[in-house]
């Protein structure tokens, strides 16, 4: 099935907890929420206009009511997809206004958001910037505490959590990954991935591994258990011609 609506290149796209909705965002400063088996009620189908580029969403696990939504002016919002209304209006510090990536944490209200200090500009990465990684009360919707990444960091990627929340991994336009243990709020690990940006990581089914996608169209598994160790690689590069959105 095919859905239309968006006037301009699509950002993000990712389903609801549940498996029933479908949210996607645009770079013409619109969301729209999808339902794509009809025997799912329709009653949270919305067009949601924020009046700027759209970087990051991310649906809360647990509830399955509310989508986090990360835009290039520093603002990051909840909608609640049954009241279909803004609930929260956040805005990160001026220094870093793209938000880049959001990911709630599987098992509690807590989410991180991965913002960069740059965006504007023809070429894309290199305009990034530096990062910010900050964690966020969804009860009381203010910043927890910013996670340590050094002085002048390469700008944050993506964002993944593992199973129960107490691991976040999270790629840098400099190739790195960075593990980070949540209990203690500390970077525990990280290492050279990649020769180029890093589009996105995501966990193995298990979570003894990780993979990442280059923004060259490389591939790779990741052992956990014996860092920096390769168990898979593909080069999709020729299926690929740009993993760098937003130029």
């Amino acid at each position: 099935e095919t859905f239309l609506g968006h006037t301009g290149p699509i950002s993000r796209c990712c389903f609801s907890a549940s498996g029933n909705n479908i949210a996607s965002a645009s770079l013409d400063g619109t969301i729209m929420i999808w339902t794509y088996d009809t025997s799912t009620p329709v009653s949270r189908n919305a067009t949601i206009y924020c009046g700027t580029e759209i970087l990051s969403l991310d649906w809360e696990c647990k509830s399955d009511r509310l989508l986090l939504i990360g835009t290039s002016d520093g603002c990051i919002k909840a909608w609640n997809v049954d009241a279909k209304r803004v609930v929260c209006d956040l805005n990160t510090t001026e220094a870093f206004p793209s938000v880049l990536d959001i990911k709630c944490i599987p098992v509690e209200p807590i989410f991180v958001s991965a913002a960069a200090s740059g965006g504007a500009g023809s070429n894309y990465i290199d305009n990034l910037g530096f990062a910010s990684l900050t964690v966020w009360n969804m009860k009381t919707w203010k910043a927890m505490t910013v996670l340590p990444l050094g002085e002048d960091p390469p700008a944050i990627t993506s964002l993944c959590f593992n199973h129960n929340g107490k691991i976040l991994a999270a790629s840098a336009v400099d190739g790195m990954i960075h593990m980070f243990d949540m209990s203690a709020g500390l970077q525990i690990t990280g290492w050279p991935a990649h020769d180029s940006s890093i589009s996105s990581i995501l966990f193995g089914p298990d979570e003894t591994s990780i993979f990442s996608l280059g923004s060259d169209g490389k591939i790779f598994e990741w052992s956990l258990q014996n860092q920096g160790q390769i168990l898979w690689s593909r080069d999709s590069s020729r299926y690929i011609s740009s993993l760098t959105p937003y130029t």
